[in-house]
């Protein structure tokens, strides 16, 4: 980790006190949130003010660790390999583009797609369906995951398919398991049992109550 740290232009002394702040994984970095890396590094220059140069951080640095920690924990959603050995000066500069422009797409408006009726006894499911679908695709879980990973018909995804988007791959392969999985899919949970309410789905619906499992 040490040595990771240092290809991303940080001392041997700043990168050693990542370390000794218990960050001596990718694992460990990854489960940071950005508030608490930053933190960290107003910490790590706080409490070694004075002590030299080698410990200050510059800010281009600061930005390729969040960017790694970015990548780090989407390939871990994604169920894909990430390690130490891995990280490099191009690939945080890479990462750091695409974690500014999903900030940037966080900014547009989601209400542009209309909610979905409720389901009741004349609702024609084909259509209701495709509604609650298309709702949950510009619907932004936890982790930045589209909410329609959630209802995806398969449990693995399909080996060495290509995609268009990181949105296409992140409905596809997100795992399903995990914090950020129980998170969303009990917001889903939430959305289908206010959707079929007093409707001929609602008792199997509300079955899963206790669990608030919809898959």
């Amino acid at each position: 980790m040490r040595q990771a740290l240092m290809r991303l232009r940080l001392t041997q002394i700043a990168a050693q006190e990542f370390i000794v702040n218990g960050i001596r994984t990718l694992s460990q970095l990854r489960t940071l949130t950005e508030d608490a890396l930053d933190r960290l590094v107003k910490q790590i220059h706080r409490d070694n003010a004075g002590v030299g140069a080698g410990l200050f951080i510059p800010f281009a640095s600061q930005q390729y660790i969040h960017a790694i920690r970015f990548w780090a924990n989407r390939m871990h959603i994604l169920g894909l390999p990430y390690a130490a050995d891995l990280v490099t000066l191009p690939l945080a500069e890479t990462w750091n583009e695409i974690r500014k422009s999903e900030k940037e797409a966080e900014k547009v408006p989601t209400d542009l797609v209309k909610a979905p009726e409720s389901y009741k006894k004349y609702t024609k499911w084909r259509t209701w369906k495709e509604s609650v679908e298309n709702y949950l695709h510009s619907k932004i879980g936890q982790a930045g995951i589209p909410l329609a990973y959630i209802i995806r018909e398969h449990d693995r995804p399909i080996p060495a398919l290509m995609y268009a988007t990181s949105h296409d791959q992140l409905v596809d392969m997100a795992i399903l398991n995990g914090p950020e999985f129980n998170t969303n899919n009990g917001v889903v949970y939430d959305l289908l049992q206010s959707l079929t309410l007093n409707g001929p789905a609602w008792s199997w619906v509300n079955a899963h109550q206790r669990s608030r499992n919809c898959c």
